[in-house]
């Protein structure tokens, strides 16, 4: 299995679904807060749902379609990075992540989404990675801007999470 050392307390490690017990543990104490940011926070309900997810996951990044990492701390696994909608033929991904609640706050996806974009630009030879997150998701936008970020525009009603369409702040990063 590949990994990726973050910290030395913190790897990416490709997606497994062996791993869907710790990963829903952390969804079901992150949920309030994953369910005003993601589409998927409530529909995401038992471990074989989370387990389908991770299998799936596999067969898209089989394809290439997706590259999927999961967060781990102190040898748990606490959140997931991604990079999806990949475009080999202009050379460009979305990011997507999500961390377990009680690790959030000590620059951990700060250093995750740094590893992340070594690993687009250097090992999948990507020229522009995207990044978008809800307006009003202060975490996520400073995330972006933490690691250098360019904001590009704003996507009105992009996403819908918790009942109601959200404007999107859609930021990129070139090579």
């Amino acid at each position: 299995m590949r990994e990726w050392l973050v910290r030395e307390n913190i790897k990416l490690k490709i997606v497994d679904p062996k791993d869907a017990d710790s990963l829903y543990e952390q969804i079901e104490k992150t949920r309030p807060q994953l369910a005003k940011f993601m589409p998927w926070g409530e529909s995401t309900k038992s471990v074989a749902s989370e387990r389908a997810f991770l299998e799936y996951c596999q067969d898209r990044m089989a394809a290439k379609k997706l590259w999927v990492a999961s967060i781990w701390i102190n040898g748990h696994p606490v959140g997931m990075i991604d990079l999806h909608n990949i475009d080999l033929d202009n050379k460009h991904a979305e990011v997507g992540y999500w961390l377990g609640g009680e690790f959030q706050g000590n620059g951990v996806m700060t250093d995750c989404l740094k590893k992340l974009l070594e690993i687009g630009f250097d090992e999948l030879n990507l020229h522009k990675i995207k990044l978008m997150a809800e307006e009003v998701n202060l975490a996520s936008n400073a995330v972006a801007k933490k690691v250098g970020f360019q904001f590009e525009g704003t996507l009105k009603d992009e996403i819908f999470s918790a009942g109601k369409y959200h404007d999107a702040l859609l930021y990129g990063l070139v090579k």
